[in-house]
């Protein structure tokens, strides 16, 4: 599982899961679940102003993406988490869900490509 990606760096991934190939196939089926959900819920809470929930949200999607060693998106997760639980930097919440969208779209592709490999 050493291919090379664009977003996805799993290195992390066989880290905790010692190598187990088929919990790092649960963690990226998790994945697959999830992300979608959360780029649902960031645009939902977005566009209805609800801050303090996009930054719980916004929190449990930097959870995944670290998973997936998406170091820098996760970065961009926490500023959007703290700054939303506080209501703060409101103009710049917007872009980093579109960050989201874009990284994690391409970080399905990339497991995706993986998983047919297998």
């Amino acid at each position: 599982m050493s291919d090379n990606f664009d977003m996805i760096n799993l290195d992390y991934l066989n880290e905790i899961s010692d190598g187990n190939t088929e919990l790092i196939d649960d963690l990226i089926e998790m994945f697959f679940q999830q992300v979608p959900e959360y780029q649902k819920s960031l645009k939902d809470f977005y566009s209805n102003k609800d801050w303090y929930n996009l930054g719980r949200i916004a929190h449990k999607a930097k959870s995944a993406i670290l998973m997936v060693g998406m170091h820098d998106l996760a970065h961009k997760l926490k500023k959007l988490e703290e700054n939303a639980k506080e209501g703060k930097n409101i103009n710049e919440y917007q872009e980093i869900i579109a960050k989201f969208v874009r990284e994690s779209d391409i970080a399905l592709e990339e497991l995706l490509s993986l998983k047919k490999k297998e």
